[in-house]
């Protein structure tokens, strides 16, 4: 039976329709069998593997980059008078987690040489002295020291101007040798005084040299579908709970000058292996001293992650090297 015109067009796409679904269901199955595709089911659909997106990572993926909008955006969101590295690393988290959807994390600067760069003594309340002091890092640790002895107004002043000057500079490594030298006659009265504030000096160079994490978004791993099951979920907030776990996963990134990307069953941690981690260096100065990067599923969007990530490392260096030498 000879079918007319419109018929024999329709046959023609039906055809043509088939063919190329078999040719690529032919190519699906070799890309499969060569470890790049998976099927989790035998009724599903073929979905990357972890080589698969790896392939595409190091192959594939385009440039990443964000809309010029998007990193103007995340510059306005940070306060201009903010000079604490504890608050610039905390904002620095949330701008990244909100421009990726994923969970955030970043580590203190780690670096060597830490030292005191300036100390700052104001009475606040009666028997309250604030103790301020700013670290060569940039970082700012605030004390409040209980001191019920009665303090004349220019006590404070001479106390400051004393550890001022004995201290500036001073790292743990000669920190007791400065500290145990001896108080001149005339401020002998405010011995109990000055022990109290190298105390808390001490305690903020030790705690600048900690490893501390910080994040943002964790929420956004439990809108993920593949980890939907309850317990799934509670792996991967577990492991967000190990502080330790999580500066060994990032501190990878401080071994490279890119941006490092561990996909799935390249993580360590095999509670982690259904996650991947997008981490980059940041710096203060010429010195790489920690890592920031995000937390998600293997599924997840690299190109705007990786492109996010960047930026935001190269953002916080520019912060905390102007806040090093301000």
């Amino acid at each position: 039976m000879e079918l007319g015109e419109r018929r024999r067009r329709i046959l023609a796409a039906v055809v043509n329709d088939y063919v190329r679904p078999a040719t690529i269901r032919n190519e699906l199955a070799a890309i499969s069998e060569m470890g790049y595709l998976r099927q989790p089911h035998t009724s599903a659909g073929r979905v990357p593997s972890d080589l698969g997106y790896r392939y595409y990572v190091d192959r594939l993926m385009p440039d990443p980059a964000l809309e010029l909008a998007e990193t103007s955006r995340a510059k306005r969101s940070y306060d201009a008078y903010e000079s604490e590295v504890e608050s610039i690393l905390q904002r620095t988290c949330r701008i990244l987690s909100d421009l990726t959807s994923y969970t955030s994390l970043a580590t203190t600067p780690q670096m060597d040489g830490i030292s005191i760069k300036h100390v700052a003594l104001s009475a606040v309340a009666l028997g309250k002295i604030l103790a301020i002091t700013m670290l060569n890092t940039g970082q700012i640790n605030h004390r409040l020291l209980d001191y019920p002895e009665k303090l004349l107004s220019t006590d404070l002043v001479a106390i400051g101007n004393l550890i001022n000057a004995r201290f500036q500079g001073a790292d743990l490594g000669n920190f007791a040798a400065r500290s145990d030298e001896e108080l001149p006659p005339e401020l002998l009265r405010l011995k109990g005084l000055y022990k109290r504030v190298t105390t808390v000096l001490k305690q903020a160079l030790v705690s600048a040299a900690g490893d501390e994490i910080y994040m943002d978004g964790t929420s956004h791993i439990l809108k993920q579908p593949e980890f939907a099951r309850t317990e799934r979920a509670t792996w991967i907030l577990d492991v967000l709970e190990h502080r330790k776990t999580l500066f060994q996963i990032l501190s990878s990134a401080l071994l490279g000058e890119d941006v490092a990307v561990i996909i799935g069953s390249e993580n360590q941690f095999e509670e982690m292996r259904e996650c991947s981690f997008i981490a980059s260096s940041y710096s203060v100065g010429l010195r790489v001293c920690g890592s920031i990067g995000v937390v998600g599923p293997t599924r997840m969007d690299y190109r705007r992650a990786v492109a996010a990530v960047r930026f935001m490392a190269s953002n916080l260096s520019q912060l905390l090297t102007w806040l090093s030498v301000g």
